[in-house]
This record gives structure tokens, C-alpha cells and sequence, in this order.
């Protein structure tokens, strides 16, 4: 799932990964910090949403590619 926060209100809103969304751009953001602030890290644990970061690049890789992801991305 990629998490939405809404510059302009607030809003916390997770939405699922479809089918025709690009896998590579959804990979690039594991490389992106986390600047969400510690106020919305904070909802989204009393959420029971944790993010992901570049240390679950093997996993999030493995679920978009499959377990040969290696040849997908090199």
C-alpha cells in the first residue's frame, strides 16, 4: 500500500497497489525518506501502519517482481 497524506488538510488516507500502477516508481520510494514528521508517523502507528524503508527493499522487491526480481531490475 502506498500512504497519501494531504498537504491540504491532513488527511491520512493508505491505497492499495493495483495492477497497471508502475512497479519501478513504487520501488523508488523506498528510496525516499521518511519526511512525514513525527506527528503522522505517530497516526499512523496508532493505526497499525508502519512504513516501509530501504530495509525492506528485499521483500518489497520480491512481492512487485516475484523471487527472481534480480533479473527485473538489473
Amino acid at each position: 500500500m502506498i500512504v497519501h497524506v494531504c498537504l491540504g488538510c491532513g488527511r491520512v488516507s493508505p491505497n492499495r497497489i493495483a495492477g497497471d500502477d508502475n512497479s519501478y516508481s513504487v520501488a523508488c520510494l523506498l528510496q525516499e525518506p521518511n519526511s512525514l514528521g513525527e506527528q503522522i508517523t505517530a497516526i499512523l502507528a496508532g493505526r497499525g501502519i508502519k512504513l516501509l524503508c530501504q530495509e525492506d527493499e528485499k521483500e518489497v522487491l520480491t512481492c512487485l517482481y516475484g523471487f527472481d526480481y534480480l533479473k527485473c531490475i538489473v
